[in-house]
């Protein structure tokens, strides 16, 4: 899993503070309980647009937060989620230590997320996650990552739609999809480019079968992933303009269904040849290196594909190989998967004795939208490093 937090900073608006000094003068606090309650309130305005970055819905007319005379007695800066419950939110300063939830805010909490508010309450950095807790007072060094609030909203949504799981499923595919594509369209203005080699048929496809309904049909007499596999490329090499509702149904279907990884990469990276904008799709970028690391006439290309999961994550799936389908990776060669502060996550390489053999080197991770993590792809003394901030 990588779920590298940044402590994203958001700049708080004269709207953000017009709404806090507005419940604040109408609450009553005064004193330190009156700054105390500032932090929250600004905490809770924070919050709100990092949900807005991501498309999760909120009400701030439904939260406890909103409303003024709760606060003389409580401490209470909640931010309701519709249909989901309440995500409680503290501000506090640069030099606290310990984080207090009063007994009022331990039920009804899908968590408790934390942001630290600068000195002159212009910005709020968003600076951890709690699930749950058993003490008033939790040290700062105790919460997670931010990104853990994920899992949990996409829990509490399908508890909350059991009726319509298929709707939960396509919206948290819909906001993780535009994650996806808003990073896919920042890099390619750079040094990368869209990739679609990845997925260009390596099986023979079924051509015999002739038609998209056919092909389909076939899927339900398919009992091993090969043959299912070989469907798919031929599904996606036939299909036309007319038939490609019927096609695009039946890959969703099987990105859905199967629990076979390289199957539902395979339907996805077709899906992609058929429809590239479609929210199930794979997309992909690469690029070449190769002078960086003296391999003369060994080009690489470096491919990082993403997929959207129902669940809030991303699955991704690098691959270094060779740009020309007849050479082979050098011995020595490694590609290594670093957080941003180079703590290795994973690594796979070329050995010795598989010189001459080994075209191509692939390594899959799961990663939470905001993640940032390093690709280093490297041969002996000398590397190439790769940020990905998703």
């Amino acid at each position: 899993m990588v779920a590298i937090d940044n402590n994203l900073k958001i700049p708080l608006t004269s709207a953000d503070h017009q709404w806090v000094k507005t419940i604040a003068l109408q609450s009553g606090c005064q004193g330190e309980k009156l700054q105390r309650l500032i932090k929250n309130l600004l905490a809770v305005r924070a919050i709100a647009h990092w949900l807005e970055i991501y498309g999760i819905d909120y009400d701030e007319g439904e939260s406890y937060s909103r409303q003024p005379p709760i606060h003389l007695g409580e401490t209470v800066a909640d931010l309701y989620l519709p249909n989901l419950g309440r995500l409680e939110c503290r501000g506090i300063g640069h030099q606290e230590e310990e984080i207090y939830f009063g007994a009022e805010s331990w039920q009804d909490r899908l968590g408790y997320a934390v942001v630290e508010i600068s000195e002159d309450l212009r910005q709020g950095e968003i600076f951890g996650f709690l699930e749950s807790f058993t003490a008033e007072i939790v040290p700062k060094q105790q919460l997670q990552p931010i990104e853990g609030l994920f899992r949990v909203i996409a829990t509490a949504e399908q508890a909350s739609m059991v009726l319509a799981p298929v709707e939960v499923v396509q919206n948290a595919v819909n906001r993780v999809t535009d994650v996806i594509q808003t990073w896919v369209e920042r890099v390619t203005t750079t040094t990368w480019q869209l990739g679609t080699e990845q997925w260009v048929p390596q099986l023979i496809p079924v051509r015999s079968l002739g038609t998209v309904e056919r092909i389909i049909d076939k899927f339900q007499g398919a009992k091993d992933e090969a043959t299912k596999q070989r469907l798919i490329i031929t599904l996606g090499e036939l299909a036309t303009e007319n038939d490609q509702p019927q096609a695009i149904a039946k890959l969703v279907e099987i990105i859905d269904g199967t629990n076979n990884e390289d199957t539902r990469w395979l339907a996805a990276g077709t899906l992609a040849r058929i429809d590239a904008k479609h929210p199930q799709a794979v997309h992909s970028v690469t690029k070449t290196i190769a002078h960086d690391l003296a391999l003369g006439q060994i080009p690489l290309t470096l491919t990082v594909s993403l997929m959207p999961r129902g669940d809030h994550t991303i699955a991704g799936l690098i691959t270094l190989q060779p740009l020309q389908s007849t050479q082979t990776l050098p011995a020595g060669l490694a590609l290594a998967l670093l957080t941003t502060d180079d703590q290795l996550i994973d690594s796979i390489g070329v050995g010795e004795e598989e010189q001459g053999g080994k075209n191509l080197l692939k390594m899959s991770l799961e990663i939470d939208p905001g993640s940032d993590f390093r690709i280093r792809v490297s041969l002996g003394e000398l590397a190439v490093t790769e940020d990905i901030h998703l």
